[in-house]
């Protein structure tokens, strides 16, 4: 599969991390790309982070300067990021983000937008839960049903051990509750960090697929048969990882594109490079399931340098088949896995013609 970056965001000095995004094809057939913008204060997770934006009016084949969408001063907190997009079901876009604020608050947020980003309206809280929750870059679903959800990770304090949440909303966004909460994996299991960072993906019999990162060297996943009412005991997949979210999305095909980090933390394997953190995140893969998840085919690499990171990916089809990715992509000279933000394009593979044989 022929592929090309079409977009890189190195840091610069008044801009020290471009970091995880989104996709959303706009009406007009153009192409949204939002994600976090950090200012020159710091690049942590904590820091002055913004949302900003680029447009591509090509397929995705190239894309415009970046340009402010909400400051994290307008949004009312010290930081906004992780950004997920969804076309509302009354054809308005919304932008789901998170908000940081007072150091052990981190609250999921919608924005709609009625004139395709052009305008904005005010942020609403996705539900009454208080405390630290994280909510990965394009994560946010919705169901044939019609139900958006939230999955999200509440963790005592800062990346204390996560528990699995999930916020529903069956009136468009209008209102979100909680749906479901308080599985994780205990540490007889290995992990001390319980949930991380969960996904999911709605299955073609309805069921629903949570996976999440682990500190077991593998991705852990559950199932639920009643629309994320419960859940099935985490239990470990099939997708080996560091401690590296895994990123699935279907295509129109009916295909499911799984891309992770395949490589665990195992004796002698370091998160850092020359001194850099690096999360061990190299290679990127990507691999392909044609039965639903059962099965995948091997792993297809996107990315290889040894010093580098890559994580956070999201996931786009484009009208022509092909397929956007967004994702960190920071060096050693970047100074962290997180701090480069790439934008890269998978040409749709063509089928060969047989050739006739004389």
């Amino acid at each position: 599969m022929k592929t090309v970056i079409v977009r890189d965001l190195p840091p610069t000095a008044d801009n020290n991390r471009n970091s995880e995004g989104a996709f959303l094809q706009r009406r007009d057939g153009s192409i949204l790309f939002a994600y976090s913008r950090y200012r020159a204060k710091g690049a942590s997770d904590g820091a002055e982070a913004d949302l900003y934006g680029m447009v591509s009016h090509d397929g995705g084949r190239s894309f415009g300067e970046p340009f402010p969408i909400l400051t994290h001063e307008q949004a009312g907190g010290e930081n906004v990021m992780s950004v997920s997009l969804l076309r509302m079901a009354k054809g308005d876009m919304g932008l789901f983000f998170l908000r940081k604020s007072g150091g052990d608050q981190c609250l999921p947020f919608l924005m709609r937008s009625s004139d395709e980003g052009a305008s904005w309206n005010e942020p609403l809280l996705c539900g009454e839960e208080k405390g630290y929750f994280v909510v990965n870059n394009d994560r946010v679903i919705r169901t044939r049903q019609g139900r958006i959800l939230i999955p999200a990770a509440l963790h005592e304090g800062v990346w204390g051990a996560g528990v699995f949440y999930l916020f529903a909303s069956d009136d468009d966004g209008k209102s979100f509750y909680t749906l479901f909460h308080g599985s994780t994996i205990p540490r007889s299991r290995g992990s001390r960090v319980g949930i991380q960072e969960p996904g999911l993906l709605e299955l073609a019999d309805g069921r629903l697929w949570c996976y999440v990162r682990t500190d077991t060297g593998r991705q852990y996943e559950a199932f639920s048969d009643d629309g994320g009412v419960s859940f099935t005991d985490f239990a470990p997949s099939a997708f080996t990882s560091p401690v590296s979210p895994l990123s699935v999305k279907r295509l129109s095909d009916g295909r499911l594109l799984a891309v992770w980090n395949p490589i665990p933390l195992y004796n002698g394997r370091s998160e850092r490079i020359d001194g850099v953190w690096t999360g061990a995140r190299t290679p990127l893969v990507m691999a392909f399931s044609e039965d639903d998840g059962e099965s995948f085919s091997s792993p297809i690499p996107i990315e290889t340098d040894e010093k580098s990171g890559f994580c956070y990916t999201a996931i786009h089809e484009t009208d022509d088949g092909a397929i956007l990715l967004g994702y960190c992509a920071g060096s050693v000279a970047d100074g962290s896995t997180l701090n480069r933000l790439r934008l890269r394009r998978l040409e749709k593979e063509e089928k060969q013609t047989p050739t006739a044989h004389p």
